[in-house]
């Protein structure tokens, strides 16, 4: 860290980092006045969804239009995001070059072209996907340019949030004519399903408060509710956590990293696959220079109770598997996730989360990756240096492929730079990316949309 200093950009690379700068020398190029504001990395965000124009989410839903996933992307880049990871893994690389080409944060790929994920997905929604089964796999993904497998599961799979927004909601509207909350349709399948998704812990008493709380009471039966949720939820989860054990395999094989959704409903299996990691083969299938890790995503997941995710993310860090933890809008917006007792009972445990991220919240308004670096800086969760390297240089240690020269700002880097108010990060005033403007005084340039 420099309290003081300049950092210089020429031909899209740091140029040099000083310790001191006079203000009445003479510099042939632009000099930004960043008193008052901390100059970083631009951020790199492995855990993102609908920034391409491919198949959204684990389960293969519709691609968002254009005008929404380029508005997802401006709301990472002007909270100083400049390159992310797309877990939305049935996107082909086409779709993740055409989002990286049309916009200036750089956007890479990760794929879940597996039998069993690709089975969940289609039973779960699918509309995105093409018609036939099995038009690629993870193998033609990684050589197509895909650089980690994941996300391997997710709420739209596995009875999550993702079925609580969307699935679950839209079913029981169609069948009753009304439209529930998602917080009203969690409640409704823990009581059909338990938190662990097993048929067996269904509790009628509780299903009829949950009903006649969301509106329902007299609009569909209770048995017929009970079903609706069942075949909205279960169908999928056997798949889906099938192909979890097949993503942490072929992460092994080929040598690169697999990530891997966190929650009540994919404890147990994590469990199993931790406490039996494949190490990477040797062979030539192995990708040059990769790295096989195994991430445990947003292992501050709401489904855990607190202790359950302390639990399952020590028992990970013994293991070999970094834990990564998503800030979701449990800071600032509080729509999905409401309470931040999991992030701080994992943040103040010495060594045990590796890195940051955002994971998606509804229509894209989670909250911003660089408030997340903020707030463990501001609980003393770590220093402020070390908060910043949670959300860039950790990132790239992790996931080697994301971005091999940037994550620090060191002479010869990619000159992606952030300035932003010491007071609150929030407060995005440059962002650059390869020593483009792309952020000034916190609006978009023309440079940010190719």
């Amino acid at each position: 860290m420099l309290e003081t200093g300049a950092v210089i950009l020429r031909r899209g690379r740091v140029a040099d980092v000083l310790e001191r700068w006079d203000r009445d020398q003479a510099f042939d190029g632009e000099v930004i006045d960043a008193g008052g504001c901390v100059v970083m990395p631009g951020l790199i965000n492995s855990h993102v969804h609908g920034v391409t124009p491919g198949p959204l989410m684990p389960s293969g839903a519709p691609a968002l239009p254009d005008d929404e996933w380029l508005a997802n992307l401006d709301r990472h880049l002007l909270a100083g995001t400049t390159t992310v990871l797309n877990l939305c893994g049935f996107c082909t690389m086409d779709h993740v070059r055409e989002a990286d080409r049309r916009h200036a944060v750089q956007v890479r790929g990760a794929t879940t072209y597996l039998p069993e994920a690709e089975r969940a997905a289609r039973l779960a929604d699918g509309r995105g996907l093409p018609a036939q089964a099995g038009h690629s796999t993870v193998e033609r993904m990684l050589d197509d340019g895909a650089i980690a497998i994941g996300e391997l599961g997710g709420g739209q799979t596995l009875g999550g949030g993702g079925q609580d927004l969307s699935y679950i909601s839209r079913a029981i509207e169609k069948a009753s004519g009304v439209r529930v909350h998602s917080a009203q349709a969690r409640r409704m399948k823990e009581a059909v399903l338990g938190r662990f998704i097993d048929p067996e812990a269904c509790d009628m008493a509780e299903l009829r408060a949950a009903a006649a709380e969301a509106g329902l009471e007299g609009q569909i039966g209770l048995v017929a509710l009970r079903k609706i949720i069942a075949d909205s939820v279960l169908p999928s989860i056997e798949p889906a956590l099938n192909g979890i054990r097949e993503g942490v395999q072929a992460a092994a094989r080929f040598g690169v990293p697999a990530i891997v959704h966190s929650a009540a409903a994919t404890a147990r299996v994590m469990r199993e696959l931790m406490d039996g990691t494949p190490q990477a083969t040797a062979g030539g299938s192995r990708r040059p220079g990769a790295k096989a890790s195994v991430i445990a995503s947003h292992a501050n997941h709401p489904s855990h109770t607190p202790a359950e995710a302390l639990a399952l993310a020590k028992f990970g860090r013994d293991h070999g598997w970094p834990a990564e933890v998503s800030v979701f809008d449990l800071l600032h917006r509080k729509q999905t996730v409401t309470t931040r007792e999991h992030w701080d009972v994992l943040l103040q445990e010495p060594r045990l989360v590796d890195v940051l991220a955002t994971d998606y919240g509804h229509e894209g308004h989670h909250d911003e990756l660089i408030s997340a670096v903020q707030d463990v800086a501001e609980h003393g969760y770590r220093s402020l240096a070390g908060a910043v390297a949670m959300a860039t240089s950790a990132v790239t240690g992790l996931i080697p492929g994301i971005a091999p020269n940037g994550g620090r700002i060191e002479t010869g880097r990619d000159a992606d730079v952030v300035v932003a108010s010491a007071e609150d990060f929030r407060d995005v005033r440059f962002v650059f990316v390869g020593g483009v403007c792309v952020v000034r005084d916190g609006r978009l340039t023309p440079a940010a949309h190719r």
